[in-house]
């Protein structure tokens, strides 16, 4: 089976392009937010699971869930969704959708995980340096996981950094072991 986000791709990017020439950037990420967090809802996953679902039926549901964020567009998206049997895919679509919006805002959600809480100087001397490596304004996102012992990892699109104790003796443990 083809990989999720390649097929999600072009749905995000039709919705995406239609959006931005109608001017409706916002309220297509909201929707699209909506339906990908109706999508994750492990009853609709397995409603979705099923193959003898009807697409009409799934049409409703999501219909009926995002009435008040239809136009005719949106209603259009999710009938064409229902059509292919896609709706299991609304995630990817919308995580792609809010990456060209990122991208067309010349924004970047970084995700930063550290082994204790990051004081306030740290995060905006990182938030500084990554937006000027970056080129782009930088939203950080902090977490904090002990199991990392110390360090940092920084999430950054698809690039990750370890900077973490925990991942360099795991990088020094497997040089040993070679």
């Amino acid at each position: 089976m083809a990989n999720l986000s390649s097929i999600a791709r072009p749905y995000a990017l039709a919705a995406f392009e239609y959006a931005r020439d109608k001017q409706q950037l916002p309220e297509w990420k909201a929707f699209l937010e909506s339906a990908s967090c109706a999508a994750r809802q492990p009853t609709v996953i397995r409603l979705l699971d099923n193959p003898e679902l009807p697409s009409a039926k799934a049409f409703d549901l999501f219909h009926e869930v995002l009435a008040s964020q239809l136009d005719t567009e949106r209603k259009n998206f999710l009938r064409l969704l229902s059509q292919h049997k896609r709706f299991n895919v609304l995630p990817e679509i919308s995580d792609a959708f809010n990456a060209l919006y990122a991208a067309l805002e010349k924004t970047s959600k970084v995700r930063v995980i550290t082994a204790v809480e990051a004081e306030e100087t740290f995060r905006q001397k990182l938030a500084h340096v990554l937006a000027k490596r970056t080129q782009r304004d930088v939203m950080l996102h902090c977490e904090v996981d002990p199991a990392i012992i110390g360090g940092a990892i920084i999430h950054i699109g698809d690039r990750v950094i370890d900077g973490s104790v925990r991942g360099k003796l795991n990088r020094l443990l497997e040089s040993l072991t070679d």
